[in-house]
């Protein structure tokens, strides 16, 4: 029985080998660039561009949803009122073009274009005019239509999948945004020069699902911290200020980079430090949902909501004077 199990596995793994050298010539190249393409569109699979390609903010550009347009040749007095959308198959390609309302005043030449994202994919054909009235738009060439503006790469045909990220001129991250298939999905974080937290938000396919956090950008010393002495026996009054002198002798030159902010932050969580919160929330499919509360910088409690599914249910402000 194991004779014929290892037999198997010893096959599979000949056939394995064949494949893999057949059709990609055994060029590991070819696998990275191939499993990119097959994993773009999935947040878990390993090595997904969604889990490790980075990009700067200052590339991202930010496509329309698609839309039909239409142009009147006719140099005076266009028609006007034509109102078209989208029929599409299950898995989202444009297929036909629906008029809902022809319009009136159109001549015989009307020229019909999709604008968005991915816009150069798609290929319209004549428009049928019909007593001034727009009667029918021809599909030539179909592609996947989108109903939400799409975040790309600059000169990339595809949608972006990664991280998005900009950068103070240190190296320190002022916001990181998860991206999926062109819209946010996952966590989009914000933070201060020295690396704090200032925001911490979840989305799901571009609308915001649950917690949205909000803090003060000042840390909250622990109550147990004793001061202690630098190697040049400076008294350093504050773990916050300890923890960022240590930073200084561990990363050198580096000091200040996100890297460098990140263990001061880490690290001062670990030995009982926090940030204050100024504001929590909970969302549902883009609808407010669960308890919103708002803090002053001084841990005081200023107002508290609960809402269901974008309905606020109950309302209550504090007076920090009582």
């Amino acid at each position: 029985m194991k004779k014929i199990i290892l037999a198997i596995l010893f096959t599979c793994i000949v056939s394995g080998g064949l494949s893999f050298l057949i059709l990609f010539e055994g060029d590991m190249e070819q696998v990275s660039g191939w499993w990119e393409k097959s994993s773009v569109n999935s947040p878990s699979l390993p090595f997904s561009p969604y889990k490790k390609r980075r990009e700067n903010s200052s590339f991202l550009e930010m496509h329309s949803a698609n839309k039909i347009m239409l142009y009147d040749n006719r140099l005076f007095w266009g028609g006007s009122g034509a109102d078209a959308f989208p029929e599409t198959t299950t898995s989202g390609k444009l297929v036909k073009i629906i008029i809902k309302n022809g319009g009136r005043g159109y001549s015989a030449s009307v020229r019909a274009e999709i604008t968005g994202a991915n816009a150069g994919k798609f290929e319209l054909g004549n428009v049928k005019i019909k007593n001034g009235s727009v009667a029918g738009i021809e599909v030539l060439k179909g592609h996947d239509w989108t109903h939400i503006p799409l975040a790309f790469i600059k000169d990339e045909e595809q949608p972006f999948s990664g991280t998005i990220e900009t950068r103070f001129p240190s190296g320190q991250i002022i916001e990181e945004t998860n991206y999926l298939s062109g819209v946010i999905h996952g966590k989009s974080k914000r933070y201060d020069r020295s690396g704090i937290p200032v925001a911490d938000r979840d989305y799901i396919h571009g609308q915001k699902h649950g917690t949205h956090i909000f803090w003060f950008p000042k840390p909250i010393e622990p109550s147990d911290y004793k001061p202690q002495r630098s190697k040049n026996g400076d008294l350093l009054s504050t773990l916050w200020i300890f923890l960022q002198t240590e930073a200084k002798e561990k990363f050198g030159p580096a000091y200040g980079s996100h890297a460098s902010n990140q263990w001061v932050v880490k690290n001062y969580r670990l030995k009982g430090g926090s940030f204050q919160v100024r504001l929590l929330e909970h969302w549902k499919n883009n609808l407010k949902h669960g308890l919103f509360e708002g803090f002053d910088e001084f841990s005081n409690k200023t107002f508290k909501d609960e809402f269901k599914n974008g309905l606020r249910i109950k309302h209550q402000i504090f007076d920090k004077q009582k």
